[in-house]
């Protein structure tokens, strides 16, 4: 699977679990237990990847942040990623044209810091 491909899959799986309460179907313990999996493992794999363009990595980096959002098995380790991805997004919001994707991050950056 391509990078993007993997930065799409990410942003999917925290969107699915972030408006669960407005897809009107139901969601069993098992299942939102292995959708919290499958969140943290793709964190994981995509954490010390960075894009091939700064629209990539500014969409990694929104990933990531919205996969920690949600993600029901972090830690100490986690807060640390998550941390050095929010700098790192940061870093990126002050060279990111005006575009949604920019607004999106910024959005997100702000529920995490003041920005």
């Amino acid at each position: 699977m391509e990078l993007q491909d993997k930065i799409i899959h990410l942003h999917n799986l925290a969107h699915r679990l972030l408006h669960i309460e407005c897809s009107g179907s139901y969601l069993y313990a098992d299942d939102l237990s292995q959708l919290n999996k499958d969140i943290h493992d793709e964190m994981n794999e995509l954490y010390p990847l960075r894009g091939n363009t700064l629209e990539q990595d500014a969409s990694l980096c929104l990933a990531l942040l919205l996969g920690y959002s949600v993600s029901m098995y972090a830690g100490w380790e986690d807060d640390l990623k998550r941390d050095n991805i929010l700098a790192r997004s940061l870093e990126l919001l002050t060279s990111l044209p005006p575009s949604p994707l920019k607004d999106d991050l910024l959005t997100v950056c702000k529920e995490y810091s003041t920005v």
